[in-house]
Protein backbone atom coordinates (compact mmCIF):
# COMPACT_ATOMS: atom_id res chain seq x y z
CA UNK A 1 0.00 0.00 0.00
CA UNK A 2 2.80 2.28 0.73
CA UNK A 3 4.39 1.95 -2.89
CA UNK A 4 1.73 1.79 -4.13
CA UNK A 5 1.17 5.45 -2.46
CA UNK A 6 4.51 6.22 -3.17
CA UNK A 7 4.12 5.86 -6.68
CA UNK A 8 1.25 7.78 -7.33
CA UNK A 9 3.10 10.69 -5.58
CA UNK A 10 5.80 10.23 -8.21
CA UNK A 11 3.62 10.44 -11.07
CA UNK A 12 1.34 13.07 -9.91
CA UNK A 13 4.94 14.63 -9.49
CA UNK A 14 6.16 14.19 -13.06
CA UNK A 15 2.45 15.00 -14.50
CA UNK A 16 2.88 18.35 -12.93
CA UNK A 17 6.57 19.01 -13.76
CA UNK A 18 5.86 18.51 -17.55
CA UNK A 19 2.82 21.10 -16.91
CA UNK A 20 5.00 22.76 -15.79
CA UNK A 21 7.69 23.26 -18.06
CA UNK A 22 5.16 23.60 -21.29
CA UNK A 23 2.80 26.23 -19.27
CA UNK A 24 6.80 28.27 -18.68
CA UNK A 25 7.18 28.56 -22.28
CA UNK A 26 3.80 30.58 -22.88
CA UNK A 27 4.17 33.97 -22.50
CA UNK A 28 1.81 36.22 -21.63
CA UNK A 29 -0.10 38.73 -23.50
CA UNK A 30 0.55 43.10 -24.22
CA UNK A 31 3.92 43.14 -23.29
CA UNK A 32 3.80 47.09 -24.69
CA UNK A 33 1.61 47.57 -21.73
CA UNK A 34 3.49 46.30 -18.62
CA UNK A 35 6.24 48.80 -17.43
CA UNK A 36 8.86 47.70 -15.68
CA UNK A 37 11.86 48.79 -13.46
CA UNK A 38 15.51 48.28 -13.29
CA UNK A 39 17.78 49.19 -11.19
CA UNK A 40 21.43 49.14 -11.98
CA UNK A 41 21.14 49.86 -15.71
CA UNK A 42 24.12 51.68 -16.28
CA UNK A 43 26.50 48.06 -17.68
CA UNK A 44 25.93 44.35 -16.96
CA UNK A 45 22.98 42.55 -16.37
CA UNK A 46 20.33 45.90 -16.23
CA UNK A 47 21.94 47.51 -19.50
CA UNK A 48 21.69 43.91 -21.08
CA UNK A 49 18.14 43.46 -19.73
CA UNK A 50 17.40 46.73 -20.46
CA UNK A 51 17.93 46.26 -24.29
CA UNK A 52 16.29 43.51 -24.66
CA UNK A 53 13.01 44.59 -23.38
CA UNK A 54 13.69 47.89 -25.50
CA UNK A 55 13.83 45.11 -28.67
CA UNK A 56 11.07 43.16 -27.51
CA UNK A 57 8.60 46.58 -27.69
CA UNK A 58 8.67 46.61 -23.41
CA UNK A 59 8.05 50.58 -21.70
CA UNK A 60 11.17 50.42 -19.66
CA UNK A 61 12.21 53.03 -16.33
CA UNK A 62 15.89 52.26 -16.64
CA UNK A 63 17.34 53.40 -13.51
CA UNK A 64 21.43 54.64 -13.58
CA UNK A 65 23.83 55.75 -10.62
CA UNK A 66 25.36 58.13 -12.84
CA UNK A 67 24.25 60.38 -15.90
CA UNK A 68 27.01 58.94 -18.10
CA UNK A 69 25.45 55.48 -17.42
CA UNK A 70 22.34 56.78 -18.50
CA UNK A 71 23.60 58.34 -21.66
CA UNK A 72 25.55 55.96 -22.92
CA UNK A 73 22.69 53.06 -22.81
CA UNK A 74 20.03 55.95 -24.44
CA UNK A 75 22.34 55.83 -27.90
CA UNK A 76 21.35 52.26 -27.74
CA UNK A 77 17.54 52.14 -27.09
CA UNK A 78 14.31 53.60 -28.29
CA UNK A 79 12.72 56.69 -26.87
CA UNK A 80 10.59 54.32 -25.50
CA UNK A 81 12.95 53.38 -22.44
CA UNK A 82 13.15 56.47 -20.23
CA UNK A 83 16.28 56.39 -17.83
CA UNK A 84 16.16 58.13 -14.78
CA UNK A 85 19.31 58.69 -12.07
CA UNK A 86 19.01 56.31 -8.99
CA UNK A 87 20.84 55.89 -6.03
CA UNK A 88 19.34 52.82 -3.68
CA UNK A 89 21.42 53.53 -1.18
CA UNK A 90 19.84 57.39 -0.36
CA UNK A 91 16.43 58.02 0.17
CA UNK A 92 16.05 61.18 -1.48
CA UNK A 93 17.43 59.44 -4.73
CA UNK A 94 14.61 56.87 -4.28
CA UNK A 95 11.87 59.55 -3.59
CA UNK A 96 12.79 61.29 -6.62
CA UNK A 97 12.33 57.80 -8.63
CA UNK A 98 9.03 57.01 -7.60
CA UNK A 99 7.77 61.00 -8.65
CA UNK A 100 9.64 59.99 -11.77
CA UNK A 101 7.80 56.69 -12.46
CA UNK A 102 4.16 58.37 -11.21
CA UNK A 103 4.40 60.71 -13.62
CA UNK A 104 5.06 58.77 -16.66
CA UNK A 105 2.44 55.65 -16.06
CA UNK A 106 -0.82 56.25 -17.60
CA UNK A 107 -3.10 56.34 -14.87
CA UNK A 108 -4.65 52.98 -15.68
CA UNK A 109 -1.43 51.47 -14.97
CA UNK A 110 0.28 49.99 -12.19
CA UNK A 111 4.37 48.89 -12.52
CA UNK A 112 4.45 45.04 -13.79
CA UNK A 113 7.85 44.64 -12.83
CA UNK A 114 10.56 45.70 -10.94
CA UNK A 115 13.83 44.08 -11.40
CA UNK A 116 16.39 44.78 -8.61
CA UNK A 117 19.62 44.18 -10.00
CA UNK A 118 22.00 47.01 -8.58
CA UNK A 119 24.85 45.67 -6.85
CA UNK A 120 28.55 45.46 -6.18
CA UNK A 121 31.47 43.42 -3.96
CA UNK A 122 33.79 45.78 -2.39
CA UNK A 123 36.65 43.64 -1.19
CA UNK A 124 37.43 39.75 -1.92
CA UNK A 125 38.99 39.01 1.45
CA UNK A 126 39.05 37.09 4.91
CA UNK A 127 36.81 39.12 7.60
CA UNK A 128 39.64 40.71 9.42
CA UNK A 129 40.33 42.74 6.06
CA UNK A 130 36.71 43.96 5.69
CA UNK A 131 36.32 47.52 7.36
CA UNK A 132 33.37 48.47 8.88
CA UNK A 133 32.80 51.26 5.90
CA UNK A 134 33.68 48.19 3.52
CA UNK A 135 30.89 46.01 4.98
CA UNK A 136 28.22 49.09 5.36
CA UNK A 137 28.35 49.76 1.61
CA UNK A 138 28.13 45.99 0.48
CA UNK A 139 25.09 45.60 2.76
CA UNK A 140 23.63 49.04 1.79
CA UNK A 141 23.36 48.72 -1.82
CA UNK A 142 23.05 44.86 -2.29
CA UNK A 143 20.72 44.25 0.40
CA UNK A 144 19.19 47.61 2.13
CA UNK A 145 19.12 49.08 -1.21
CA UNK A 146 16.66 46.35 -2.70
CA UNK A 147 14.48 46.85 0.30
CA UNK A 148 13.99 50.54 0.60
CA UNK A 149 13.36 50.28 -3.34
CA UNK A 150 10.63 47.35 -3.00
CA UNK A 151 9.53 49.45 0.01
CA UNK A 152 8.63 52.38 -2.27
CA UNK A 153 6.84 50.90 -5.53
CA UNK A 154 4.94 48.32 -3.61
CA UNK A 155 1.73 50.78 -4.16
CA UNK A 156 2.53 50.37 -7.83
CA UNK A 157 2.95 46.67 -7.84
CA UNK A 158 0.07 46.04 -6.39
CA UNK A 159 -2.11 47.94 -8.88
CA UNK A 160 -0.54 46.15 -11.65
CA UNK A 161 -0.50 42.52 -9.80
CA UNK A 162 3.25 42.35 -10.94
CA UNK A 163 6.17 40.62 -10.19
CA UNK A 164 9.28 41.35 -8.19
CA UNK A 165 12.67 39.86 -9.46
CA UNK A 166 15.65 40.23 -7.34
CA UNK A 167 19.05 39.29 -8.78
CA UNK A 168 21.01 37.11 -5.76
CA UNK A 169 24.12 35.04 -6.77
CA UNK A 170 25.19 31.68 -6.50
CA UNK A 171 26.61 32.95 -3.26
CA UNK A 172 22.79 31.87 -1.82
CA UNK A 173 23.49 28.52 -1.22
CA UNK A 174 27.10 28.56 -1.02
CA UNK A 175 28.63 30.37 1.75
CA UNK A 176 32.65 31.49 0.10
CA UNK A 177 35.42 32.23 2.17
CA UNK A 178 36.70 35.78 1.61
CA UNK A 179 33.32 37.44 0.21
CA UNK A 180 31.00 37.17 4.16
CA UNK A 181 29.69 40.54 3.67
CA UNK A 182 28.63 39.65 -0.05
CA UNK A 183 27.08 36.48 0.89
CA UNK A 184 25.11 38.04 3.71
CA UNK A 185 23.82 40.10 1.15
CA UNK A 186 22.72 37.51 -1.58
CA UNK A 187 21.18 35.52 1.91
CA UNK A 188 19.00 38.58 2.84
CA UNK A 189 18.11 38.76 -0.74
CA UNK A 190 16.96 35.56 -0.70
CA UNK A 191 15.04 36.36 2.29
CA UNK A 192 13.85 38.97 1.52
CA UNK A 193 11.91 37.36 -1.84
CA UNK A 194 10.58 34.54 0.23
CA UNK A 195 8.95 37.15 2.97
CA UNK A 196 7.45 38.97 0.09
CA UNK A 197 6.15 36.08 -1.50
CA UNK A 198 3.98 35.35 1.49
CA UNK A 199 3.22 38.52 2.36
CA UNK A 200 1.88 39.43 -0.97
CA UNK A 201 0.37 36.36 -2.53
CA UNK A 202 -3.14 37.01 -2.15
CA UNK A 203 -3.29 39.75 -3.73
CA UNK A 204 -1.78 38.67 -7.09
CA UNK A 205 1.86 40.28 -6.56
CA UNK A 206 4.80 37.25 -7.04
CA UNK A 207 8.67 37.36 -6.33
CA UNK A 208 11.33 35.57 -7.78
CA UNK A 209 15.25 35.35 -7.74
CA UNK A 210 18.13 34.77 -10.13
CA UNK A 211 20.84 32.94 -9.01
CA UNK A 212 23.71 33.41 -11.85
CA UNK A 213 27.31 31.58 -11.57
CA UNK A 214 30.13 33.69 -12.62
CA UNK A 215 29.55 35.57 -15.99
CA UNK A 216 32.01 39.05 -16.84
CA UNK A 217 30.45 41.95 -15.31
CA UNK A 218 32.08 45.12 -13.58
CA UNK A 219 31.18 43.36 -10.49
CA UNK A 220 34.17 41.41 -10.77
CA UNK A 221 37.33 43.16 -11.94
CA UNK A 222 40.57 40.82 -11.15
CA UNK A 223 42.70 44.28 -11.28
CA UNK A 224 40.57 46.43 -9.22
CA UNK A 225 40.22 43.23 -6.42
CA UNK A 226 43.76 43.25 -6.44
CA UNK A 227 44.33 46.89 -5.75
CA UNK A 228 41.42 46.45 -3.31
CA UNK A 229 43.25 43.51 -1.43
CA UNK A 230 46.26 45.49 -1.16
CA UNK A 231 44.99 48.57 0.35
CA UNK A 232 43.41 46.39 2.66
CA UNK A 233 46.21 44.67 3.30
CA UNK A 234 48.58 47.55 3.93
CA UNK A 235 45.93 48.98 6.61
CA UNK A 236 45.10 46.16 8.94
CA UNK A 237 46.90 45.66 12.23
CA UNK A 238 50.43 43.86 11.56
CA UNK A 239 49.92 41.20 13.48
CA UNK A 240 46.94 40.25 10.81
CA UNK A 241 49.90 40.76 8.49
CA UNK A 242 51.85 38.44 9.94
CA UNK A 243 49.40 35.43 10.55
CA UNK A 244 48.22 36.13 7.09
CA UNK A 245 51.55 35.82 5.36
CA UNK A 246 52.82 37.50 1.93
CA UNK A 247 52.76 33.85 0.44
CA UNK A 248 49.79 33.80 0.81
CA UNK A 249 48.43 37.45 0.16
CA UNK A 250 50.63 36.54 -3.13
CA UNK A 251 48.51 33.66 -3.87
CA UNK A 252 45.21 34.67 -3.06
CA UNK A 253 45.88 38.04 -5.62
CA UNK A 254 47.18 35.03 -8.10
CA UNK A 255 44.31 33.22 -7.99
CA UNK A 256 42.17 36.36 -9.13
CA UNK A 257 43.83 35.97 -12.51
CA UNK A 258 41.69 33.07 -12.85
CA UNK A 259 38.63 34.23 -12.36
CA UNK A 260 38.31 35.03 -16.24
CA UNK A 261 38.68 32.03 -17.43
CA UNK A 262 35.63 30.91 -15.58
CA UNK A 263 33.35 33.77 -16.69
CA UNK A 264 30.65 33.62 -19.24
CA UNK A 265 31.18 36.60 -21.80
CA UNK A 266 27.84 35.79 -22.67
CA UNK A 267 24.86 37.49 -20.35
CA UNK A 268 21.92 36.12 -22.11
CA UNK A 269 21.41 33.39 -19.98
CA UNK A 270 20.91 35.60 -16.86
CA UNK A 271 18.48 38.22 -19.28
CA UNK A 272 16.75 35.30 -20.66
CA UNK A 273 16.03 34.19 -17.09
CA UNK A 274 14.76 37.38 -15.89
CA UNK A 275 12.55 37.45 -19.03
CA UNK A 276 10.88 33.86 -18.08
CA UNK A 277 10.35 35.92 -14.73
CA UNK A 278 8.69 38.54 -16.15
CA UNK A 279 6.09 37.14 -18.65
CA UNK A 280 5.93 33.75 -18.27
CA UNK A 281 2.56 32.28 -17.68
CA UNK A 282 3.95 30.02 -14.85
CA UNK A 283 7.28 31.81 -14.04
CA UNK A 284 9.66 30.11 -11.17
CA UNK A 285 10.36 30.64 -8.16
CA UNK A 286 14.05 30.41 -8.55
CA UNK A 287 16.49 30.54 -11.54
CA UNK A 288 19.96 28.87 -11.36
CA UNK A 289 22.10 30.87 -14.47
CA UNK A 290 25.16 29.18 -15.98
CA UNK A 291 25.99 25.61 -16.15
CA UNK A 292 28.95 25.91 -13.72
CA UNK A 293 26.57 27.08 -11.03
CA UNK A 294 23.49 24.33 -12.08
CA UNK A 295 25.63 21.57 -12.69
CA UNK A 296 28.58 22.47 -10.25
CA UNK A 297 28.01 24.70 -7.46
CA UNK A 298 24.35 23.67 -6.83
CA UNK A 299 25.22 20.32 -6.53
CA UNK A 300 28.17 20.39 -4.53
CA UNK A 301 25.73 22.54 -1.82
CA UNK A 302 23.27 19.84 -1.42
CA UNK A 303 26.07 17.50 -0.42
CA UNK A 304 27.07 17.06 3.45
CA UNK A 305 27.88 20.31 5.47
CA UNK A 306 30.98 18.91 6.72
CA UNK A 307 32.07 17.76 2.92
CA UNK A 308 31.28 21.76 1.86
CA UNK A 309 33.10 22.99 5.06
CA UNK A 310 36.26 20.47 3.95
CA UNK A 311 35.91 21.14 -0.35
CA UNK A 312 35.81 25.28 0.38
CA UNK A 313 37.81 26.00 3.31
CA UNK A 314 40.53 28.32 2.90
CA UNK A 315 44.14 27.76 4.40
CA UNK A 316 44.84 31.00 5.57
CA UNK A 317 48.76 29.88 6.52
CA UNK A 318 50.14 28.15 3.81
CA UNK A 319 53.66 28.93 4.36
CA UNK A 320 53.20 27.13 8.08
CA UNK A 321 52.03 24.01 6.21
CA UNK A 322 54.62 24.32 3.05
CA UNK A 323 57.46 24.20 6.13
CA UNK A 324 55.83 21.12 7.84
Amino acid sequence: MCCLILALFVVLYVVYKVYEFHKGKTSIENKNNRYVLITGCDSGFGNALARLLDKQGVPVFAACLTEKGGTELKKHTSSRLRVLQLDVTDQKSIRNAVEFVKRHLPKSSGLWGLVNNAGLQVLHAPLEFQSHEAIEKCLKVNLLGSIDVTRSFLPFLRKAKGRMIYLSSDSAFIEWPCRAPYVISKFGIEALAECLRRELYLVGVTSHTIQPGPFKTRIVDPNEMKSALQKAFDEVDEEVQQFYGQQWFQKIKESFEGIPKIQYEDLSPVTNAICHALFSVMPKRRYRCGKICEYYFYPISLLPEWFNTWYWAMNPQPEAVTHN
